[in-house]
């Protein structure tokens, strides 16, 4: 089956007709037959349909919170990981704008510069299918002019706002700037302003067939990343030359990634960017015995798919097998825990057990959601903290696991990223996994597993 048989299915249909896998886990992949070169005219778009059914959400928001219109504050573009974008759901457009709606008018935009209109300019000279007309578009990401379109379209009393609340694991104090919000605030001393990320997390993280069509097309262009990482790693290579045909290959895709989190050594323990890529110092060289670990994030349309590479370069460190069995263990539990009508809570629990049993420790969290971000589970399992090195700075924060209450829907997506740790060996395996009907349902099968170069 390919991509564009699948825009005739039901959601249900694409989440339960997968072919089921013989591993140990009761879950279902993604086909695995993909073509040797990219085939970009089938690459799956978006339709009107889909565009008045987000904006139907949006009203379905302000019904659910009981105010009159709704504010979506997008942050700008290139901020990723983790992007905070919901302006980019309702626009199908560049990212870093304000959406405002009112009751069942159309959306204002608010886009950060003139380049954006310009670039809505070429696509219409192109012929390409938009969903914002340019009556909707205003240039002026600003306090004054945010009050300003309030004030002509005359919503000033109960409005909801996405872009307020805590949206780990970089905005702990939301994404929207003091000085847009202060001015707003100051303006509307009387107007109520109601937080509604909640409410916009739980009527989109289900998704619709086409939705669910692009984040497969994400895994497969994710899938082909993580090999091209793999076939790259070799002892005397850089860790530069390992991340280039890694990002080399998902544009090759037309695919989008912002940021590879990779990392190599016989002994690793850190997670982030490479270093050279924040500091003045030159790439590392791989050696014979090192492990790779990457976190890869593949873009397609604006949905995600994240995969958890690990990459031996010969024998490695038998606490590293060691650590990777008990990976793999969390997610064997984690696949058979996403199932709807359970709590986020319980699964990060289950997922987690493997990991207390084994008395490792861990760096990053277990699992999270992705399109959109909201729960994200690191569970109670030791981190950094239980380094002997950690004692040496001031202090070494815990996360806690977010939206314990939240209950799965059918559809929803997310980040696997199981870990663990014995002493100064980290494995890193992982995927993306939606919610099934009976089980998760695996999107990629490459990094679930410890991956061997050569």
């Amino acid at each position: 089956m390919n991509r564009r048989d699948l825009l005739g299915l039901s959601t249900a249909a694409i989440l339960a007709g997968l072919p089921s896998t013989n591993g140990a886990s009761a879950s279902t992949k993604c086909d695995a037959n993909v073509p040797e070169k990219p085939d970009h005219d089938k690459a799956p778009t978006l339709s009107l349909t889909e565009r008045d059914r987000r904006w139907k959400i949006a009203r379905e928001i302000m019904k659910k919170a009981q105010v009159e219109g709704l504010i979506v504050y997008g942050d700008r573009e290139s901020s990723a990981p983790a992007p905070f974008s919901p302006d980019s759901y309702f626009t199908n457009d560049r990212l870093g704008s304000i959406v405002i709606f009112k009751g069942d008018d159309p959306p204002v935009v608010l886009a950060f510069a003139p380049m954006a209109v310009s670039d809505h300019m070429q696509a219409r000279i192109r012929g390409d299918q938009q969903w914002i007309e340019p009556e909707q578009i205003f240039v002026g990401k600003t306090g004054a002019h945010l009050v300003s379109i309030l004030n002509r379209i005359g919503l000033t009393g109960k409005v909801g706002v996405i872009g307020l609340e805590p949206y780990p694991p970089f905005y702990f104090d939301g994404a929207m700037p003091f000085g847009i919000w202060n001015a707003v605030r100051e303006a509307f001393p009387k107007a109520e302003f109601k937080p509604v990320y909640r409410e916009y997390f739980m009527l989109t993280a289900g998704h619709s067939q086409e939705e669910l069509t692009l984040i497969r097309h994400a895994a497969y262009i994710g899938e082909k990343m993580c090999e091209a990482m793999r076939a790259a790693t070799a002892p005397g290579v850089t860790e530069a030359h390992i991340v280039a045909a890694t990002t080399a290959e998902c544009l090759r895709n037309a695919g989008f990634t912002a940021e590879i989190l990779f990392g190599s050594g016989r002994e690793f323990v850190g997670w982030g960017p490479a270093t050279w890529t924040y500091r003045a110092q030159p790439p590392r060289v791989i050696e014979e015995g090192d492990v790779v670990l990457a976190e890869v994030f593949a873009f397609y349309g604006m949905y995600e798919t994240q995969h958890q590479p690990a990459i031996t370069v010969g024998k490695a460190h038998p606490d590293f097998e060691r650590a990777a069995a008990v990976a793999r263990a969390c997610y064997e539990e984690g696949v058979k825990a996403l199932t709807p009508g359970r709590t986020f809570g319980e699964v990060v629990d289950m997922m987690e057990a493997p990991l207390l049993a084994s008395g490792g420790w861990h760096v990053h969290p277990l699992i999270h959601s992705i399109n959109p971000y909201g729960p994200i589970g690191f569970g109670t399992a030791p981190g950094p903290e239980a380094l002997p090195e950690a004692a040496a700075y001031g202090s070494v924060g815990r996360l806690p696991t977010t939206w314990r209450d939240m209950r799965l829907q059918q559809g929803m997506s997310f980040a696997f990223e199981t870990n663990c740790a014995f002493g100064r060996h980290l494995a890193n395996l992982g995927g993306t996994v939606l919610v099934g009907p009976d089980s998760g349902i695996e999107l990629n099968s490459n990094t679930t597993n410890v991956m061997r170069a050569g």
